[in-house]
């Protein structure tokens, strides 16, 4: 909160009273983020070790955006330090204005709306973050009783706990609290499990990505026919957030729409052009309880809100920061933190063990190599995909290389195409027709 406390009076007092007039400010953003958090894990069997011991940490860090009288703009990382003299503050704003810049639509600043009511803790997390962390080795130790007797076990675990601050000059005053939980464990790096949310795992949920990977683990050590042309794809939920991440959300950046750097122009927006199979949709949603990507409000000071990015294939808005909005002529939208808060949404959805049944001759991939190699914009992927896994007559067999070839716009497009839900993931199983031959 002290980092909060010395900003907001730093830039008042330029805003009102400053030394020198060209140090005045017209507008001014603060976001500042204190955070605690305790993480533990394992490397090669060894918990603990000097690559993944115990650890405590706590810090305090934020940013500047400033816009200036004459209408320039700076914007600057601040760390937290001991600094509490005037002076200190009174050079970092000269350094600041002398990086300033001219970007007359980013010289704004949103007036405060309502925020809507997300939970975004779990109060469980903060007691852990206090001292009571014995789930924590428990959950370690676990994994190291039940893994496979000749697997290397990798893994991690960690809590975090934190409070967001941010205020604008508009008069905008936010603080609200947050937590996170993250864990993940593989066998051999190939296989394993990840949870990521705002609130600690189940028992249940950690049970049955356990055995998930144990089943799949398993597979892996026995060998597999070769695929053939006419072999179905399976994108596991991982790799389809990753493809979403190197193919959709980009081409989605309103920055990138409106310089004509991205896949769909500024008129392919306007026209609700389709773009995808009318049975996809794909939103960027904020608002969910206890999800990674929920928040309350950006780090612009935007509320949070669903924004349907492209509905029954069609497009319907890029997502939009709030300089890009200006650039637009429309509001702001919601944005994502990475593929967190991304969904991507399929009509005629089943659940995995229903889709695995139906598939004669597949397999599914977990991994791919060189993924974040592929061009952006045109989609068309060529990648290896090792150590993936074969389907035969409803049943996972064995283990076969393959290399992949297509487009991921194609696959989201084609008729073909289904999705198979996971109750352990946020994203689907991706049963696609495309190139497979074997390695």
């Amino acid at each position: 909160m002290k980092l909060v406390a010395q900003l907001e009076d730093l830039l008042y007092q330029a805003q009102h009273t400053p030394k020198k007039e060209k140090l005045r400010l017209a507008d001014w953003r603060i976001l500042v983020h204190e955070s605690e958090a305790v993480s533990l894990g394992i490397k090669d069997n060894s918990p603990g070790s000097v690559y993944t011991p115990p650890s405590y940490r706590q810090g305090e860090n934020g940013e500047v955006f400033l816009v200036w009288s004459d209408g320039k703009c700076s914007q600057a990382m601040v760390q937290a330090g001991s600094h509490d003299n005037r002076e200190y503050w009174q050079q970092e704003l000269e350094q600041w204005r002398q990086a300033s810049y001219v970007d007359p639509d980013a010289a704004h600043i949103p007036f405060p709306e309502p925020l809507p009511l997300v939970a975004v803790k779990d109060k469980a997390i903060h007691k852990v973050i206090a001292g009571d962390d014995q789930m924590l080795f428990d959950q370690i130790a676990r994994w190291l009783t039940d893994k496979p007797s000749k697997a290397k076990l990798q893994g991690s675990i960690q809590t975090a706990w934190g409070r967001r601050h941010v205020r604008t000059s508009t008069g905008l005053a936010v603080t609200y609290q947050q937590s996170q939980f993250g864990a993940w464990f593989s066998f051999d790096s190939l296989i394993g499990g990840v949870f990521a949310k705002r609130r600690l795992s189940q028992p249940e949920e950690q049970e049955e990505l356990w055995v998930r990977a144990l089943n799949l683990y398993e597979a892996m050590q026995l060998d597999a026919p070769p695929v053939g042309s006419q072999t179905q794809v399976i994108l596991a939920p991982s790799l389809t957030e990753d493809m979403l991440g190197q193919f959709i959300l980009p081409n989605f950046s309103g920055d990138r729409v409106l310089e004509g750097q991205g896949a769909f122009s500024k008129e392919s927006f306007l026209e609700h052009k389709l773009v995808f199979h009318p049975h996809f949709s794909l939103l960027l949603d904020p608002l969910r309880p206890l999800e990674l990507g929920s928040y309350l409000v950006t780090s612009e000071g935007v509320p949070a809100d669903r924004t349907v990015l492209a509905r029954n294939g069609k497009l319907q808005t890029p997502f939009l920061r709030v300089k890009d909005s200006v650039r637009w002529g429309a509001k702001p939208t919601a944005i994502p933190r990475g593929t967190a808060g991304l969904y991507l949404k399929h009509k005629t959805e089943v659940s995995w063990a229903e889709a695995l049944q139906d598939v004669e001759d597949g397999v599914l991939v977990l991994t791919v190599l060189g993924l974040h190699t592929q061009e952006v914009v045109s989609g068309s992927y060529s990648l290896s995909a090792p150590h993936s896994l074969r389907i035969l007559k409803g049943q996972i067999v064995g283990k076969t290389d393959v290399k992949l070839t297509g487009n991921f716009f194609a696959d989201l497009a084609a008729p073909t195409t289904k999705a198979a839900e996971s109750d352990l993931d946020t994203y689907p199983y991706l049963m696609i027709t495309t190139g497979v031959q074997t390695l």
